[in-house]
């Protein structure tokens, strides 16, 4: 294992299986990450990618009969895929905070702001008194931009907008002083100009608590704007991983150059919008080889028949025939 002090989150091998009266579906196959304290690793893929699913299992959520097959999960070198659901417990709030992408489901409507940052922070702080846990969450809210937070403390999650409702969901994954935050489509409800708000906050956040961050995302402008580096998923595999600059700019994998290509530009104009052929396959009809072969204009014999590993491409890593002996 890495040092911790290097190492918040490493990821080794992640197999997620899905077993039902057909037989079992593969949701990841062999995941292999790593996030540095004070990183934001940028998750991003088409819907059904696998992206959501790979936080799932780092949390220890996974709905039965969905389960770890194999691989392992660490955590600032402690290894948590392996424990039972009382001692996850005591890891999710205290040492993984979550961001979700609705805020308006994330925070309870019977309850004020203040009252749910306060029973979470004594949840995972028991020593700290019920006023001192007040005055934390009053400084949370002001951490994140809600104006008044002495006054708003004692608001309900209604009177809130969409922005500053999840201003207060990040303050809730900060609560407990987590080395890891999973934020999963963050901004997705919120329009564009809350949106670069909200990344920049966190962004900000993340930079001044040392702390790691997963960001699950479809949008490769928020990528851009906000994550150090990117992984690339696609049916259930990591496909490509790098530097942000590195895999916007000079995308190794065929299926993140079809993704960056249908990025519009500002100011072009053309007749019709670039988009990748085809859908991404159901995980009971993922094809032999490369799962993106019947949607890749580079595919070749090899491609249909042996499924690529991660192989280095220069700053970053694609699982491509490209970059390792060819497609012939």
């Amino acid at each position: 294992m890495d040092d911790a002090r290097q190492t918040c989150l490493e990821v080794k091998n992640l197999v997620v299986e899905f077993p039902n009266r057909h037989g079992t579906l593969r949701a990841l196959n062999d995941i292999s990450l790593e996030i540095r304290p004070g990183e934001i690793l940028g998750m991003v893929g088409e819907s059904g990618a696998g992206k959501s699913m790979t936080g799932l299992a780092i949390q220890g959520l996974l709905e039965r009969p969905g389960h770890i097959a194999s691989g392992e999960v660490w955590l600032a070198g402690r290894r948590i895929d392996n424990l039972t659901d009382r001692d996850m417990e005591k890891v999710r709030g205290r040492e993984i905070g979550a961001i979700f992408q609705d805020p308006l489901t994330s925070l309870n409507p019977l309850f004020t702001v203040g009252n749910q940052l306060t029973e979470t922070i004594r949840q995972h702080m028991p020593e700290m008194r019920r006023s001192a846990a007040r005055e934390r969450a009053i400084g949370l809210l002001k951490e994140v931009g809600i104006p008044g937070p002495a006054e708003r403390v004692d608001h309900y999650p209604h009177q809130f907008s969409g922005g500053m409702r999840q201003r207060v969901v990040i303050a809730l994954a900060l609560a407990a002083k987590p080395r890891l935050i999973i934020a999963d489509e963050p901004t997705t409800a919120l329009d564009v100009s809350i949106q670069a708000q909200i990344t920049g906050l966190l962004r900000r956040l993340c930079k001044e608590h040392g702390t790691a961050v997963m960001l699950v995302t479809h949008d490769m402008g928020v990528i851009a704007e906000t994550a150090d580096r990117v992984a690339v998923m696609y049916a259930g595999r990591l496909i490509e991983i790098g530097s942000v600059e590195t895999v916007l700019r000079n995308p190794a994998h065929p299926y993140t150059k079809g993704l960056m290509a249908s990025i519009p530009a500002l100011g072009a104009r053309v007749a019709h919008l670039h988009q990748i052929d085809g859908a991404m396959p159901r995980l009971n009809a993922i094809p032999p080889g490369c799962a993106f072969n019947p949607r890749c204009t580079t595919a070749g014999p090899r491609c249909r028949r042996d499924q690529p590993a991660l192989v280095p491409t220069g700053a970053g890593a694609a699982a491509c025939w490209l970059h390792d002996g060819g497609v012939a």
